[in-house]
């Protein structure tokens, strides 16, 4: 089962490959596209197993930490 969401503030290329980094733990990243003028990326992902928002956010948390940015799932 593939799940889609908005990652906000990953809005670069540099923040894209941490967030796909964050996330490949987690499952099969189909597809990760930036919208720079957004700040924001919108990722594809086929998880290994049921995941939680929860999962999600503190993997992205983890992410962005000492990048001056907040990377986390778009409500």
């Amino acid at each position: 089962m593939e799940i889609s969401f908005v990652v906000e503030e990953a809005g670069c290329d540099s923040c894209a490959a941490l967030v796909r980094a964050a996330l490949e733990p987690l499952g099969e990243v189909r597809s990760l596209e930036i919208d720079e003028a957004a700040d924001r990326a919108t990722v594809r992902l086929v998880p290994t197993r049921p995941l939680e928002e929860a999962e999600i956010a503190a993997a992205l948390a983890a992410a962005s930490e000492g990048t001056g940015h907040a990377y986390r799932v778009q409500p």
